[in-house]
């Protein structure tokens, strides 16, 4: 395992140094920051030396300094370890990372740490009949090189590193004669900087409505908050400081305005101090460079993958947890009860040809682009349940435990099904008790109860739980 940062947690790992603003604006390149693959050129013009440096920006956690989860612990959690009793039901991310630590703990020896991955190939001194892959790394602070050859590699670096920010008219003018005004959600950090400021922040996703609630408390009123449509999460509760706004469309021109932004309703705001892009990121893979064809086109989504998981020509390449909209921890953990079933031969993957009608499938129902990955409830309640059940269909191993079965992840009953079709709900509900919310430990509390609710419930809902279960 090759961990580029000095310790587990991945995004959850928030470092303690400031964060430089400055990226490329607008930033519509998923490669950027890359480096050239040894032996290689670069994949870009844009060669930035930070990219390895830890006080890089795509180096850096997307964390903010107070920033809780989103999600229920109980349904957060690895299905062989719950978040204890004692943390509050979202956790902050603080008790998120030292879960992480301890569940680490057995892995641990297995870790090197400052450590990052600069180049996977396939092998070409490999017999035909098997596959096998060059890892060349490099240490982050003796640069010292290493390479080794695998059968089989887990990508599993996320989805968090590369920032997106649309190309905007006037974008580029507008930062030239305001520096550091525009940035990318990842450079926040915390809401007192933008004491008295004007702001408008950008995208209405799980981040961008929590930055907003966050800097809405310290800026001036109200914050702007732009958006093209309804959030996944539901519309966000009405709030004094807040005032929802459409589509941001122009930078006006520097040079005939003061800080100006035009709206797609035509409506222009003055003097604005701040804009805050919480638009997401690409999919980026610069050490998988070799590829052909190549997987990531305009980091929108990775191509030629089954399931979300498995390289489609090289499945001895795997790519879990790249789905948006879904509950990280148990899908990891049921995705790697297939793969390692899969490797050890106790599984099966379907033909190539299945493998490519199921991506075909998948670009007919949801494009062939950012929405290619997206799992909205009730989509990754069933996924997860699917992952179970096709681990639980592998053939037995007199060695294992779970009498020859392996170890299991994740299967969600109808209550853990409807707790994900409510916490939108639960988490403004909990957000409404200000301090008071860490004292919460379960959605009881909050007046969120199954059993009154399935008494009432219609037929449509258990339909929907019951496709979810699917």
């Amino acid at each position: 395992m090759f961990e580029q940062r000095d310790r587990v947690g991945g995004v959850w790992n928030l470092s303690g140094t400031e964060r430089s603003r400055s990226i490329p604006l607008p930033q519509t390149n998923p490669r950027y920051g890359a480096k050239p693959a040894y032996g290689g050129t670069a994949m870009t013009g844009h060669q930035d030396e930070s990219y390895s440096s830890q006080e890089s920006l795509e180096f850096e956690s997307p964390l903010y300094d107070y920033l809780e989860t989103n999600i229920p612990k109980q349904l957060m959690a690895y299905s062989d370890q719950p978040f204890p009793e004692d943390a509050p039901l979202f956790p902050r991310h603080q008790t998120v990372l030292e879960y992480l630590e301890d569940y680490a703990k057995d892995v641990h020896h297995l870790i090197h740490f400052n450590t990052q991955v600069q180049d996977v190939r396939l092998d070409e001194s490999a017999s035909q009949n098997h596959e096998t892959w060059q890892v060349r790394t490099k240490k982050i602070d003796s640069k010292e090189t290493g390479a080794g050859v695998y059968d089989a590699v887990v990508v599993a670096n996320g989805h968090y590193t590369v920032p997106y920010v649309p190309d905007i008219e006037g974008m580029t003018q507008w930062n030239q004669a305001y520096p550091e005004r525009v940035i990318h959600s990842k450079a926040y950090r915390r809401p007192e900087d933008f004491k008295e400021l004007k702001v408008v922040v950008v995208g209405n996703s799980a981040s961008g409505l929590d930055i907003a609630a966050q800097v809405g408390k310290h800026s001036k009123h109200p914050l702007l908050l732009s958006s093209r449509s309804i959030s996944a999460f539901g519309p966000a509760a009405p709030a004094p400081w807040r005032q929802d706004v459409d589509e941001l469309v122009e930078f006006l021109p520097p040079a005939h305005n003061k800080r100006a932004l035009r709206f797609r309703s035509g409506r222009v705001e003055e003097k604005v101090d701040v804009v805050i892009f919480a638009t997401g990121y690409f999919y980026s893979f610069p050490f998988l460079s070799s590829l052909d064809p190549p997987i990531i086109t305009d980091g929108f989504r990775i191509k030629d993958i089954y399931q979300h998981m498995f390289h489609i020509t090289h499945p001895g390449l795997v790519f879990p947890v790249v789905n948006l909209k879904v509950i990280p921890f148990p899908l990891a953990q049921n995705q790697a009860a297939v793969i390692a079933r899969i490797w050890s031969g106790r599984l099966s993957l379907p033909s190539e040809a299945q493998m490519r009608g199921w991506e075909s499938k998948n670009i007919e129902k949801k494009g062939n682009g950012k929405y290619f990955h997206v799992q909205k409830f009730p989509e990754d309640a069933a996924q997860i349940n699917e992952l179970y059940r096709w681990a639980l269909s592998a053939k037995m191993a007199p060695h294992l435990e779970n009498g020859g079965k392996g170890k299991l992840g994740t299967m969600w009953d109808s209550r853990q099904v409807w707790i994900r079709s409510q916490f939108p709900d639960i988490k403004n509900a909990y957000g409404q008790n200000g301090e008071d919310k860490y004292r919460i430990r379960s959605i009881e509390e909050l007046g969120f109860d199954y059993a009154k609710w399935r008494q009432g419930a219609t037929t449509t809902d258990m339909e929907i739980f019951t496709e979810a279960k699917c």
